[in-house]
């Protein structure tokens, strides 16, 4: 009766054992897919006016995860959020501008260029490259 009862606990464990998923290694060779909204996440600024490749402190916005943003020295020109549509970014702001009513909501839309670290702009020549 002792040799029975010991073998059905040796086999309840080696099934336990042998079916766990957690004894099972992981996988690291395939490549962690990144969307490109997720790899946009950070700060952008606007690149020098002079084209030298310089970056300029002065200007630019920070865009955030779950869509939000913020305007880097712009006191006018307050980012407030931006989405995604293909290559194309749509970025929301508030803008007290001289000359405009309180409060005016801007859209600025432009297209990023993940592999060369811009987004630029529609309408203008402005870019902006990662810091």
């Amino acid at each position: 009766m002792k040799k029975a009862f010991l073998l059905a606990i040796t086999l309840l464990t080696l099934i336990s054992c042998g079916s766990s998923s957690q004894n099972k290694p992981v996988d690291d060779t395939e490549p962690k897919k990144v969307s490109l909204s997720d790899s946009i996440v950070g700060n952008w600024i606007q690149a020098d006016a002079e084209d030298t490749g310089e970056m300029s402190d002065t200007t630019g916005f920070v865009l955030q995860k779950g869509g939000k943003a913020q305007s880097i020295n712009m006191p006018t020109y307050q980012y407030q959020s931006w989405s995604l549509k293909n290559d194309t970014i749509i970025m929301k702001a508030v803008c007290n501008a001289e000359g405009l009513p309180v409060d005016t909501t801007v859209s600025d839309t432009g297209i990023v260029d993940i592999k060369a670290n811009t987004i630029t702009l529609f309408g203008g020549d402005i870019i902006y490259k990662r810091k």
